[in-house]
């Protein structure tokens, strides 16, 4: 099930991204269509979900509204949360 988080927390992920993280992101939704996307790098996939993904996690975790969830809402949860992130 989808959590869905309150603005402060979005807000706080947004600034922990910076512009560096936002524009990444926003680049990755524009050049595939998704935040949560796999491509090649070389001849090794780069999938944002255990790379950059795992980091957002990371972030969700330290926050006091997520602090308790469990690995599955924050799997299911982490992309929406970006999105709202960088608009």
């Amino acid at each position: 099930m989808k959590r869905t988080v309150n603005a402060e927390t979005i807000a706080e992920v947004k600034k922990w991204l910076g512009e560096p993280g936002v524009t990444f992101f926003r680049d990755v939704r524009k050049e595939y269509g998704r935040i949560n996307a796999i491509w090649m790098d070389g001849e090794l996939p780069h999938a944002v979900h255990f790379q950059e993904g795992m980091e957002v996690r990371n972030r969700l975790r330290a926050t006091k509204e997520c602090k308790d969830w469990n690995p599955h809402d924050l799997d299911d949860s982490w992309v929406g949360v970006i999105e709202e992130a960088i608009k």
